[in-house]
């Protein structure tokens, strides 16, 4: 038991932990998305009214991170990431039972898809306080000095989980439609019990209560560029993978599972292009920040540039070149707004996890665009692409010119 205890004071494996942890989100998000074809024929309820149930738990997200956010940096970021296990768990439990009774009962949908609701009201009321402390929990362990391989080692959690997350998925599914849920379930109460036994960051960091300063509910103005960046990268990202299925029927005509094939051929590519990036020249601080920040902007807008050139070829060339963007970009401009505040890094997380929403929420109203001409939301990435450039090369000139 004393050496356990001593390995759980040893701050590697406890960012390890916490990496670990924070993967969740991806193999929960990606891995119900590749159930969802299941999941509606093995329910009640068609694919229009589950992707509005999906939405609800992530639409909450927009009140709900940023006030974790607060709560971590007032009381400690250990409950915050404990109730978002806990409500993860839960919130799925809910969603297999719900699911499962309305294939059994159609009769009683409606109370079906009321608990359906009330499982992803859950989610997003709970799970939304995970990244936001997460983030500070390696920030503490890390240091203020580096906040990079703190941020850094979330980022990896992350990416690595919307890697496995399909793969998971997919093989579970051969057991049973219900599988991947069981999954989701079953991991966040492993993590939860091994989070529980991490020492609280507030015994790895005392001076932190003794420096806190109260953060506005307003975000501080200085952080707008950088909340501005990760709303127009969430947004271009998600419009892209909206666009993927016209686009690509556009250029090739091939049949939907044909399509479907490459569409996970490159969402493989840029999760694993992602990883690479962050593993092999983010972590080992090959680039300076401010650098990443200018390389992840043009890398993005090279790579929608390339979309544009109406060849299959290039798609996966395309989507290498901004996955690496967009790689580069979220550690240099969560690391950069964290430090505008630094008192209060789980409040800063909790406004960018806001604006990521907000992002992938104006998305899904601009994919409209896409039934107009499968090349248009290509345009759109391009243009709010244009606009992370310019904050990336005007930042300094903005910080010349502030009070």
């Amino acid at each position: 038991m004393l050496s356990s205890f001593e390995k759980n004071n040893n701050p590697s494996i406890q960012l390890t932990i916490i990496g670990l942890i924070a993967a969740l989100m991806g193999i929960g998000q990606n891995g119900l998305l590749v159930s969802l074809p299941f999941l509606v024929t093995n329910s009640a309820f068609s694919l229009p009214t589950w992707s509005i149930v999906i939405a609800i738990g992530s639409f909450l997200f927009l009140p709900s991170a940023p006030f974790w956010g607060k709560y971590s940096d007032k009381k400690g970021p250990k409950f915050v990431v404990l109730q978002a296990l806990f409500g993860m768990s839960l919130s799925f439990l809910l969603l297999l039972t719900f699911t499962f009774l309305s294939n059994d009962n159609q009769s009683y949908a409606i109370f079906w898809l009321m608990g359906l609701i009330v499982a992803r009201v859950i989610y997003g009321c709970t799970v939304s306080g995970m990244v936001p402390a997460s983030q500070h929990w390696a920030i503490l362990l890390c240091g203020e000095n580096n906040r990079l391989q703190a941020i850094t080692s979330i980022s990896i959690g992350l990416s690595l989980g919307r890697l496995l997350g399909p793969i998971l998925s997919i093989l579970l599914l051969k057991l049973g439609p219900y599988s991947p849920l069981i999954m989701m379930v079953c991991f966040p109460l492993l993590a939860l019990f091994a989070a529980f036994m991490l020492p609280s960051p507030s015994q790895i960091n005392k001076h932190n209560k003794s420096n806190h300063q109260a953060s506005s509910f307003i975000p501080n103005v200085r952080l707008m560029p950088y909340l501005f960046t990760g709303l127009f990268l969430c947004l271009t990202i998600a419009l892209l993978q909206y666009s993927f299925s016209p686009l690509i029927e556009n250029i090739t005509h091939w049949s939907t599972n044909k399509i479907s094939d490459a569409i996970g051929i490159l969402l493989t590519i840029s999760a694993t292009v992602t990883l690479i990036t962050q593993v092999f020249v983010i972590k080992k601080k090959k680039v300076q920040i401010t650098t990443m920040y200018y390389l992840g902007s043009i890398c993005l807008l090279l790579g929608y540039l390339i979309f544009t050139l109406h060849s299959v070829w290039l798609l996966g060339v395309g989507m290498a070149i901004t996955a690496c963007g967009a790689a580069l970009l979220v550690p240099a401009y969560t690391t950069k707004a964290t430090s505008v505040d630094h008192n209060n890094p789980g409040s800063v997380a909790g406004y960018l996890s806001m604006s990521h929403t907000l992002g992938y929420g104006i998305a899904s109203l601009f994919a409209y665009t896409a039934t107009i001409s499968p090349i248009y939301p290509i345009y759109l990435c391009i243009l709010f692409s244009v606009g992370i450039l310019a904050i990336a090369f005007m930042k300094p000139q903005i910080d010349k010119t502030s009070p």
